[in-house]
């Protein structure tokens, strides 16, 4: 995602964009929530108390996870390239608990706790299980679905960051020499535009964004924009008269979830009764209380796990489950998401082919629209417009689109936020991670259904690094131009335009479009590929139509 951007330490437990360094001054409990880099070793323990963790299961619990970024190395633009447009398919950042987990999951494992006598729980303090003698779960229904106070941060600092990462991509600042001047400049001057579902999460993680990536004269007191520089645009999620909605999941009736639970729960009971094994050791919990419990309520501890410290900046479960469990947990999740939202999903090239295409449309802008210094004026003084002087108060409704976000924009950094399901989407209609041995993939592809009863020793899908909370996809247009009194790359011998795929980071290559330099793809191979998946994937109305 990032060109040649700095990159420095958060505290002693992260590693984060520098510019994130600069968004807000983390306290000590703060810097405790952030995950760390690791080398993900899988580590098995001998001893039922002994749990040396090499790992953090914050970077393993897939759409639970804070957000972080999987590699050390952030991917850099080519060498003698530059950058030229992207357009960014955001997921919004933590929530305090997913409905459906809390009330399938979570909740009934939270209810069978109270009932049982705090007598069988262990009673000394130095044992690893005795915080169940006081321990309460953090989350209400009035919680469900509602952004944290550190989706915020994190949201403001995820702003900071792109802002760095794609400075030279973003809108001027138009400072005003005059009212006259202004109200010229007014009838001609088009809005940057920052896209968002229609859900509440969606849109408090939208306006934290803009607080953090623009000034205030741009981003308003509230985060949805001044109404003239900048604009946050609302786009309903069940509008079936627009296919171009940011979650396509939502207008297609035949779209569910339920089918896939059966094969991630056959994983599930084949991890959890391990875990139980585990657990019924005297040293542990015994076999009567690690008999009370079942499948489900071991995945809800660790589901509360990544909840209970976006809620309250930690949590004793974290601590009680070994490297191994975390790993098999996470593997829960990269199942249930094949067939969700993955490429065990025959609905998924079709849900994720309108972003990608509205992408494709808007990184192919006009090349006169490739600046807006043309449309600054300066005033000494940005400063000078109050919060008062603004028309647009903070309890205002968002406005709904006037135009699709595939009509030609002036911007060059375009970005939508959504829900977890519609990143799974656009990487099956992108053909990420799905590349034979012989293509140059590590590991089982994800075009293939993961085995029930095992890890795969290594794999390409991995939902941790898709989809955690402001897990993102960039399609990014970069620029080669050939350096003076040199030889010019072996690839390429003229200007010429390229676009990759980078997601949280990490470059990934979309298989079948990668003639490019650094397997990116030519610009004008990405758009022919995109238009004949497009095609494929084109019957939206037949496909999404209910089963009788």
């Amino acid at each position: 995602m990032l060109p040649s951007t700095p990159w420095v330490a958060l505290g002693v437990s992260s590693v984060l964009v520098g510019s994130i360094a600069q968004a807000r001054p983390l306290n000590s409990q703060q810097s405790a929530q952030m995950p760390f880099w690791f080398q993900p070793d899988k580590y098995k323990s001998s001893h039922p108390m002994d749990i040396h963790n090499q790992i953090d299961p914050l970077t393993h619990l897939s759409a639970i996870s804070p957000f972080f970024l999987p590699e050390q190395a952030v991917a850099s633009l080519p060498e003698n390239c530059n950058l030229t447009r992207a357009a960014l398919l955001v997921r919004h950042s933590a929530i305090l608990a997913n409905d459906e987990e809390w009330d399938e999951t979570m909740k009934p494992f939270v209810d069978k706790l109270k009932k049982i006598p705090k007598s069988e729980f262990p009673q000394d303090k130095s044992h690893p299980w005795h915080f169940l003698n006081t321990w309460k779960s953090h989350i209400s229904r009035k919680d469900l679905e509602v952004l944290s106070d550190r989706g915020k941060d994190d949201s403001y600092a995820f702003g900071k960051m792109i802002r760095s990462a794609y400075g030279s991509l973003f809108p001027p600042v138009i400072k005003k020499k005059s009212s006259s001047s202004s109200s010229s400049r007014k009838s001609t001057r088009v809005s940057y535009k920052v896209w968002s579902a229609s859900s509440a999460r969606d849109i408090d993680t939208s306006k934290s964004y803009i607080r953090g990536a623009f000034p205030t004269i741009q981003s308003g007191p509230d985060g949805t924009g001044d109404g003239e520089q900048v604009e946050l645009i609302e786009v309903p999620n069940h509008e079936k008269s627009w296919e171009r909605s940011l979650t396509p999941h939502k207008a297609c009736d035949a779209f569910e979830k339920e089918s896939s639970k059966k094969p991630a729960e056959t994983w599930l009971a084949v991890y959890a009764a391990k875990t139980r094994a585990r657990l019924s050791d005297d040293r542990l919990l015994g076999e009567k209380l690690a008999g009370r419990f079942v499948d489900m309520d071991i995945l809800a501890m660790q589901m509360l796990c990544g909840y209970q410290t976006i809620g309250q900046g930690d949590s004793p479960l974290c601590k009680v489950f070994t490297d191994e469990e975390w790993l098999a947990v996470e593997y829960y999740f990269d199942i249930r998401y094949h067939y969700m939202i993955g490429y065990g999903n025959s609905l998924s090239p079709y849900l994720g082919r309108p972003w990608v295409r509205t992408a494709a449309h808007l990184l192919a802008g006009e090349e006169s629209h490739l600046t807006a210094e043309a449309d600054s004026v300066y005033i000494t003084s940005p400063r000078s417009l109050s919060t008062s002087n603004l028309k647009r108060p903070k309890t205002r409704p968002l406005p709904i689109p006037k135009l699709p976000p595939n009509e030609t924009h002036t911007q060059l950094l375009h970005p939508f936020f959504t829900h977890r399901e519609s990143p799974g989407f656009a990487s099956v209609f992108l053909n990420l991670y799905n590349r034979t041995e012989a293509q140059g993939g590590i590991g089982q592809s994800a075009g293939i259904d993961p085995p029930l009863d095992r890890i795969p020793e290594d794999r390409q899908w991995m939902t941790s690094h898709l989809v955690p909370f402001l897990g993102h996809i960039a399609l990014e247009q970069f620029e080669y131009i050939p350096p003076k009194g040199t030889d010019a790359n072996d690839l390429v011998k003229k200007k010429e335009k390229f676009v990759r795929c980078v997601v949280n980071g990490k470059v990934e290559i979309m298989g079948g479009c990668q003639d490019g330099i650094e397997e990116s793809c030519k610009w004008e191979t990405f758009i022919n590929w995109v238009d004949e998946r497009a095609a494929r994937w084109g019957t939206w109305e037949e496909v999404c139509k209910a089963k009788a």
